[in-house]
């Protein structure tokens, strides 16, 4: 198959939010988000605000996504910014899950977290 350059990508994706509990403890919760993969200049411009990051990247996401009454939120603009300005941790998650996206690597195969300057697949385990 050809590789075929796109202006617009967008791709739903699992998020894994880290929410912190009692004890110094975290709890991973899982849903989905659909994220258009910008370009690297609209990227550099925008990896410096976090809100502003999420805002322009996160374009959807799955009914995993519910109220304090446990039902599904719609997706809207409002209920978007409220998701994301809701916490430091959600954001986190998001950009932790964007970057997944965008490069194709799960985090459990980068060396070190998304946002910590470091790029690459870890070095393969020496036998």
């Amino acid at each position: 198959m050809a590789f075929v350059i796109t202006k617009n990508r967008r791709i739903s994706w699992p998020v894994t939010i880290g929410v912190p509990i009692d004890g110094g403890e975290v709890e991973n919760q899982e849903c989905t988000a659909e994220f258009e993969i910008l370009d690297q200049d609209e990227y550099d411009k925008l990896m410096g605000n976090d809100v502003l990051f999420c805002q322009r990247v996160v374009t959807g996401f799955g009914d995993d996504i519910q109220g304090e009454d446990g039902q599904p939120l719609p997706f809207t603009e409002e209920n978007k910014a409220a998701l994301i300005k809701s916490a430091a941790y959600v954001r986190m998650g998001l950009i932790n899950a964007y970057h997944e996206a965008a490069t194709g690597i799960t985090a459990k195969n980068l060396k070190g977290r998304p946002d910590s300057g470091q790029t690459g697949r870890k070095s393969p385990k020496k036998k």
